[in-house]
């Protein structure tokens, strides 16, 4: 007759991973990941908000006649921009590439708008807000800032 071995006694082999987490621990975790991940995405998402730009000259008062225009480039050579004269002390820039297609688009100082030939797209000197046509949005403007003689780019607002 056989007889059956002793029973072993179980031994438990605990590690730092098989502790039990308790619900409420676990809804927190959950919680605080979450809130992470949240915060962020929403500074991915504002990074380009917060963006700051060079300071840059790009005309002289006087330098361009009234119901003139200026081409030059902000922030840097790939963005051409357009400075406008549209009265004695007055002074607006955008960027020259129309929100649609990306042709340049030119100032018509006679009709007071800003224009693109591609695809009829016509803005406003104003504030760059379309008038006509299919563009989507508004032109970004370029800040400016009079400082003695110069007049220095600052910034984009975009519509």
């Amino acid at each position: 007759m056989k007889i059956p071995p002793a029973p072993r006694e179980k031994k438990s082999i605990s590690t730092n991973r098989e502790k039990k987490v308790s619900r409420r621990s676990f809804h927190k975790l959950i919680t605080l990941g979450t809130l992470a991940a949240a915060s962020g995405s929403a500074g991915v998402f504002t990074a380009g908000c917060s963006r700051s730009y060079p300071a840059l000259v790009v005309a002289h008062a006087g330098e361009i006649p009234v119901g003139g225009s200026k081409i030059f480039s902000y922030p840097d050579d790939l963005h051409p921009c357009l400075l406008l004269r549209p009265s004695e002390n007055s002074y607006l820039a955008y960027s020259r590439t129309c929100t649609h297609t990306s042709c340049p688009v030119f100032y018509r100082a006679e009709e007071n708008r800003i224009v693109c030939p591609c695809h009829g797209g016509v803005y406003s000197v104003a504030d760059g807000s379309v008038l006509a046509g299919p563009p989507p949005h508004p032109l970004p403007r370029i800040t400016l800032e009079q400082r003695g003689s110069d007049l220095v780019a600052t910034g984009i607002v975009k519509g």
